[in-house]
Formats: C-alpha cells, structure tokens, sequence
C-alpha cells in the first residue's frame, strides 16, 4: 500500500470519528390497526372492572368486620376502608378514560369502514355502469322499431286472416219474402202452441181446457203475434 492510501484511509477514519458515520435506517414498525388497538383496550378494561370488582368484594368483608369492633381495631378497619376505597376510585377512573378511548377508537374505525365501503360501491357502481354502457352498445334502437313494426304487422295480418277464416258463406237462390213468411208462420205456430197447450212438452205442466176463440180473443191473438213480431224485428 501506497503512503498516498495510507493517508486517505487514516484521513477517513479520522473524519468518522470526528463527524460520525451515516446511521442505518432503523427497520419500519408496522403501527397495530384501529381494530387491534380496540380490542387491547378491551382487554384492558376487563381487567380494570376486575380490580374495581375486587375492591368492592374486600371492602363489604371490611364493612362486615366493622360491624363487631371497636377502639383500635374499628380504626384500623377505618384505615384499611378508606384505601381500598382509593385504590378502587383509581380503578374507575382508568377504566372510563380506557372505555372513552376505545369508544373513539372504534367511532373512527366505523367512519372509516363506512368510507371505503362507500368507496367500494362507488367502484362497483362504476364498473357495471362501464359493462352496461358496452352492452348497450350491441342494442340498435332502429332495429327494435323495425321489430316492434314488423310484430304489430304480423298481428294485423293474423287478425284479417282470422276474419276471413270465419266469414259466412253467401247462400244464392233464395227469395227474402218467402223466409219472412216462413218466419210469420213460426211465430203463429209458438203463440198457438202457447195458448191452447195441446203439443206442449211433457215436462210443462197442463194448464185449464182452453174455451173456444170468440172476437175478443181473435183480437188479442192478433195482438200477440204484432207484439211477437215486433220483438223479432
């Protein structure tokens, strides 16, 4: 080795002794999540209510024993009293400072699982506003006309065959009059039938003998085959 290297390497130690060397950079501590820290103080508030539960045990057996003594030992009783009432209001005011951290902890863990649930669904609402979007594309508003068009067409189509499929078939060479007669007669034959009761059914009951047809009766014979007609027409 060289004087010149000598003298830088005795140089540098110098200066790291005197200026100090760089410190390695001390490895990252993950920090406990909110849901970690809550559960600690959980725990920790469970063991406080024992302690406050422990007091109150050792100062009813205090208060029983101070029941039967007197003089010095009542005093001492008074003493022993007055110190587990201390330690116990100790115990409850950690406790309450434990239970409103963990009750914060837990409002901002809420808050925050409420934020990226919102988050979430936001995504999620994205994504499937992107997926409608592209399935919307493969729609044609122009070809769903055409095909709402071309249904309503083919049902018009099946209603006009329908309506010729039951037209009635003209019937030739017969006279208007003479089926008016014919029907002037079907009706004269229902109202005699009606009033004098001979071919009536055997299920209709037989009504009086029919007396012979005077003037009045031929007159509202009449009438009835008029009225018979009428309702016909």
């Amino acid at each position: 080795m060289c004087i010149r290297d000598r003298y830088m390497g005795y140089n540098k130690q110098e200066m790291n002794r005197v200026f100090g060397t760089k410190k390695k950079p001390e490895p990252e501590v993950k920090a406990p999540s909110l849901q970690e820290t809550s559960e600690k103080m959980g725990e920790r508030a469970k063991v406080l209510e024992g302690k406050v539960n422990e007091c109150n045990k050792q100062l009813n057996e205090v208060k029983n024993a101070m029941k039967t003594q007197k003089g010095i030992a009542y005093k001492n009783s008074q003493k022993k009293a007055l110190m587990i009432l201390k330690r116990r209001k100790m115990y409850e005011a950690q406790l309450n400072s434990v239970s409103s951290q963990q009750f914060n902890i837990d409002q901002v863990q809420f808050t925050s699982e409420t934020i990226q649930t919102t988050i979430d669904t936001a995504a999620g609402m994205k994504q499937a506003a992107a997926a409608q979007k592209e399935l919307m594309k493969k729609l044609d508003l122009d070809q769903l006309e055409d095909l709402q068009d071309d249904m309503q067409d083919m049902m018009e189509d099946q209603q006009e065959m329908q309506e010729i499929l039951g037209r009635d078939y003209a019937i030739d060479g017969y006279d208007e009059a003479e089926i008016e007669a014919e029907l002037e007669e079907l009706d004269g034959e229902i109202v005699n039938e009606k009033l004098e009761g001979n071919n009536a059914p055997s299920y209709i009951p037989q009504s009086n003998p029919v007396q012979p047809v005077g003037q009045n009766d031929k007159e509202d014979l009449a009438n009835i085959m008029n009225n018979c007609q009428s309702s016909l027409n």
